[in-house]
């Protein structure tokens, strides 16, 4: 698969177009996955993973192992869903709770009812439930990519999993 990669990505420094449409073809459905767990509805994920593989195409000088093209691309794609959220409205929340005080049983659901689920949240829940749940980040490093205090962190994730746990019981 690393040399696959590295041809693609030697095509497209090249401006080859045949090359774009592979890398395009092997990346796209996991890059969709990342794009449908941020934004509202398909319509967004897809307007958010063109952005991203703008990105990935404008920045592709840059790439220095093409053999971890997979996991560049996805960085990208999640950046690109961060401030997507970092240019919607901002939201502040008040209410603090403890981040593990909602435990979301998700074993009974098929990963299109969670996301679903995941779409019926509002950005900036959404996106908090993403950073920690999903992506493994740390409430301090979501408050700081999100330019949040901490507890508005904490109090979102924990709205986003009492509202995910309402949304999926139904």
């Amino acid at each position: 698969m690393s040399n696959e990669y590295t041809r693609m990505v030697e095509g497209c420094r090249r401006r080859e177009a045949k090359a774009q449409r592979a890398l395009y073809d092997a990346m796209a459905p996991m890059a969709m996955g990342v794009c449908m767990r941020y934004a509202r509805d398909r319509e967004q994920a897809q307007d958010l993973l063109q952005d991203g593989f703008i990105m990935v195409y404008e920045n592709l000088s840059k790439l220095r192992e093409p053999e971890k093209l997979g996991a560049w691309v996805y960085h990208i794609m999640i950046n690109v869903c961060i401030n997507h959220c970092r240019a919607a409205k901002p939201q502040t929340y008040i209410e603090d709770c403890a981040a593990d005080a909602v435990t979301l049983p998700l074993d009974p659901f098929a990963a299109e009812e969670i996301v679903k689920a995941l779409q019926q949240l509002s950005a900036p829940l959404r996106t908090v439930f993403n950073l920690v749940e999903v992506e493994g980040y740390s409430i301090e490093e979501v408050a700081q990519e999100l330019k949040m205090q901490p507890s508005s962190v904490r109090s979102a994730l924990c709205r986003a999993k009492a509202q995910l746990r309402t949304y999926l019981t139904r």
